[in-house]
């Protein structure tokens, strides 16, 4: 039985596919979105640098990262180690270039914690052992993949903060938590030698309906 629904294999391509976990990336992509999009106008260029950030950032290198050996679940057969922590390497140079690029050029010197706890929870959640496994949970993921591209979004658009915030991110944080509720049942379920596409089914569907909401909130915030 494959091990999510997106799930590929045959190919360093198709593990690549896998391992980025692009459904839910994309729904971390729309939470920084909604950030951004609370207040408008919206600054189109740094939506694009910080979207550009996240997605090497929590996309690329936290999944590359997170299959080397001794860190997450593996999906991987055909990609080697060295090209893992190669795509991991750079894709974190970049994100930090960019980041740190936007703090000068934009005297955004808040994003520079905030880059950092988001750096900190993206490497530091896949690696269960990490600190006694404290920020191996739902609640940290939710808060760091859920919340925080809310916060971290609505500030580089506005260079402030603003109590109007905490609602989106709460919502944000709920979709988060259901999400990560639901991904860790069905991955469950799929480890058992008698899993049944039964017990499946509804519960992937319910993620990808899920995956949908976020989009959607992301276009309706944006465009509206």
């Amino acid at each position: 039985m494959q091990k999510t629904w997106y799930y590929r294999e045959g190919s360093k391509k198709a593990e690549l596919w896998t391992i980025l976990h692009l459904p839910y990336t994309a729904m971390c992509l729309s939470f920084l979105i909604i950030g951004f999009g609370i207040q408008k106008p919206i600054d189109v260029t740094a939506l694009i640098l910080i979207s550009i950030a996240y997605l090497l950032g929590l996309g690329v290198a936290a999944h590359a990262l997170d299959q080397l050996k001794g860190m997450g679940t593996s999906y991987i057969k055909y990609l080697s180690q060295k090209e893992l922590l190669t795509l991991g390497i750079v894709s974190l140079v970049i994100t930090t270039g960019i980041g740190l690029w936007f703090i000068v050029a934009y005297n955004a010197w808040l994003l520079l914690p905030l880059m950092v706890l988001q750096s900190f929870f993206a490497l530091s959640y896949p690696v269960a052992t990490l600190f006694k496994g404290v920020f191996h949970n739902d609640t940290s993921f939710a808060f760091s993949f859920g919340l925080l591209p809310v916060v971290i979004g609505y500030y580089c658009n506005n260079l402030n903060l603003e109590w109007i915030v905490i609602p989106f991110g709460l919502v944000c944080f709920l979709i988060a938590l259901i999400e990560i509720t639901l991904s860790r049942y069905v991955r469950n379920v799929r480890k058992r030698k008698d899993s049944d596409n039964e017990f499946i089914a509804k519960p992937e569907l319910a993620l990808k309906i899920l995956c949908l909401v976020s989009y959607t909130l992301a276009i309706s915030v944006f465009i509206i």
